[in-house]
């Protein structure tokens, strides 16, 4: 129980920091406190989230099914803003105390402490923030180390697991789809390593017991399955158009859902299983560079992990010498983990974006288990020799402790939402009170052209949070907040317009403003202001140089309007300042800079910035 309570710990002092600091969801987080309070509406969500992937298609789809919304929908009802955070710590602590649950059933206190250990050292390379962040890439990875220790111990013939396996594994694959190969190749290894066991099993004198509770948890399993897929079975029935599984299914094959390749793949296993850092820090971050340098060659990533299997064959051959089944069959399971992972990365469907790290998240638990697998060996292994079982936990705690409390400070090593934005959206949301009685409004202007805007659906959410109806005409945005919300062209009252920075061709000329949020303050502005003047001269002068990475930015095409203003032989400091490119050059070095000038670029680029990025307007329309 100690063990449980340190693991925890730092998800539960994660989220108390976040509703201090009145946290709410933006962005992607937004759409998912949106879909997890129309749980309880007339028009439940039926599918999961919409995915990218379909971009790349010709057809629209979501992820299988709502069950992430489902587990999410009472927390976000029920404790304001950051409900939705409550509900992701919530789901992570149950996922922690079934990893629990199920390792002390295969061990005792001492595998139990270790699996213990190995849930908080994998909180730790995801940090503090990533432990309440919505987003399918990091709330389902403690969800799936738990899945994987449920497997573990069905082929360790522990019935109970069957029905929990089932509903996590359906919870991961309706929540992004790219766990789907993970959790078939991965239930395929329990139910042959579960028949083995059976069979192993047949002529104890338990065996008709046995029998009858394998029948009994299959009746349970059977309805478990059911009720977990129900509905997205109705919407594939009963949906507006075509249903979402067959929609997935017709898309099998698309040429256009090109596959990251097993030799790419490979590299990116190796990366996080095989090679330092392994899973630890700094591993975790959402600017982990797949295929950049850090990644490895073919031929190093097949080393590495050829070097890995061994050590879980070492792993495996002690356990058996010892007749220790338990960590034997865990190693192996290992072992498939890293075999699924492999499949896995060969297999998923490259993104619009290419092979991004939050299509890779599951690596971390693969990694994770994998650890706790071969600290297992060596703890049962000297259990066995030494008979210290009392300090091998209380070592393994120890550790446990260590990883909880560095992870105590709140660090961001690739959570969705811009912690930035969050008091931005919230002095917009405090000023909506004006849209009341005036649903439902159009929101399709919402989403300005930004990626990963954060503004757009966080007025949504509050929106609904004020019982203010909204409806859509955009596909994309149908597939996201269902077919009820799909505006017919008679069924709005007004538009909402939103504008982030200084475009004043977001909403038409003359439109009232709502609400508005500036993002410098008055003597930010002024000096704005100065050094833009300043840097006006400099560029009308010819001052302007690029170095080394600024010519081959312009040469890679990256620098368009400097492009064309050489190509006409003048230089327009307001075609700079106006399109954005100049906070660009000076973000990525692209300047040759000296004193005072290396200053006074760098002042401009962090004032624009906070102006592009945190000044906000809201304009309605009385017709859309």
């Amino acid at each position: 129980m100690t063990s449980v309570v340190i693991a925890v710990l730092p998800i539960t002092v994660a989220v108390a920091g976040a509703i201090h600091r009145r946290w709410i969801p933006t962005g992607d987080n937004a759409i998912f406190a949106i879909r997890a309070r129309d749980v309880f509406t007339t028009h439940p969500p039926l599918l999961g989230a919409w995915t990218s992937a379909a971009l790349l298609t010709k057809t629209n789809f979501n992820n299988p099914g709502p069950l992430l919304f489902d587990a999410l929908a009472v927390p976000t009802r029920f404790f304001g803003g950051s409900g939705l955070a409550v509900g992701v710590a919530l789901l992570n602590c149950l996922a922690v105390v079934g990893i629990a649950i199920f390792a002390y059933r295969r061990g005792g206190p001492l595998l139990g402490t270790a699996a213990m250990a190995a849930v908080a050292a994998l909180g730790w390379s995801m940090g503090s923030e990533v432990l309440f962040d919505a987003q399918a890439p990091s709330s389902l990875v403690l969800p799936f180390l738990c899945f994987v220790m449920l497997i573990w111990s069905i082929t360790c013939c522990d019935l109970a697991a069957i029905p929990w396996a089932l509903g996590v594994g359906s919870l991961l694959v309706e929540a992004y789809l790219v766990y789907a190969y993970l959790v078939a190749l991965l239930m395929t290894w329990a139910a042959i390593g579960l028949i083995v066991e059976l069979r192993r099993r047949r002529r104890d004198a338990s065996w008709q017991a046995l029998r009858r509770r394998l029948v009994r948890i299959g009746a349970v399993a059977g309805l478990v399955l059911v009720a977990c897929w129900a509905q997205p079975l109705v919407e594939q029935f009963t949906g507006d158009g075509p249903g979402n599984l067959g929609r997935l299914l017709s898309e099998i094959g698309d040429p256009a859902l090109r596959s990251v390749g097993f030799a790419r793949g490979t590299q990116f296993v190796a990366q996080v299983v095989a090679l330092p850092p392994w899973w630890f820090r700094p591993s975790f971050r959402g600017t982990l560079e797949f295929g950049g340098s850090a990644t490895p060659s073919l031929g190093g990533a097949v080393a590495s992990l050829t070097v890995v299997v061994a050590l879980l064959a070492g792993c495996a051959w002690d356990a058996r010498r010892r007749r220790d089944r338990e960590v034997m069959s865990a190693v192996v399971t290992a072992t498939v983990a890293v075999f699924a992972g492999l499949v896995t990365a060969g297999l998923v469907a490259v993104g619009p974006f290419g092979p991004t790290f939050h299509v890779f998240t599951w690596l971390w638990p693969i990694g994770a288990f994998m650890f706790f697998g071969v600290v297992a060996t060596i703890v049962r292994h000297l259990e066995h020799v030494q008979r210290r079982s009392v300090s091998l936990v209380g070592a393994l705690m120890v550790s446990a402790v260590v990883f909880s409390v560095l992870n105590l400070p709140s660090t961001n090593h690739g959570a969705s939402s811009d912690p930035s934005a969050i008091p931005v959206a919230r002095a917009i949301d405090r000023q909506l009170g004006s849209l009341t009685g005036k649903g439902p409004i159009l929101i399709d202007h919402l989403y300005g052209g930004r990626f990963a805007d954060p503004y757009g659906p966080a007025v949504i959410a509050e929106l609904q949070r004020r019982g203010i109806s909204f409806v859509t005409a955009d596909s994309v945005l149908v597939r996201q907040f269902g077919s009820a919300r799909r505006f017919n062209g008679r069924n709005a009252r007004s538009a909402l317009f939103l504008q982030v920075g200084n475009d004043r061709t977001a909403a038409p000329a003359g439109t009232p403003r709502v609400a508005h949020y500036e993002g410098l303050t008055s003597t930010q502005q002024r000096q704005l202001a100065a050094v833009k003047q300043q840097l006006a001269v400099y560029i009308r002068d010819g001052d302007l140089r690029l170095n080394r990475t600024g010519v081959a930015a312009l040469a890679s095409g990256h620098l368009p309007v400097l492009r064309n203003q050489l190509a006409i032989g003048r230089t327009d400091p307001d075609s700079f300042f106006g399109s954005g490119e100049l906070v660009q050059m000076v973000r990525d070095g692209d300047l040759t800079l000296r004193s005072p000038w290396l200053g006074r670029f760098e002042l401009f680029g962090t004032l624009q910035t906070l102006s592009d990025d945190h000044t906000v307007s809201l304009y309605l329309t009385s017709r859309p």
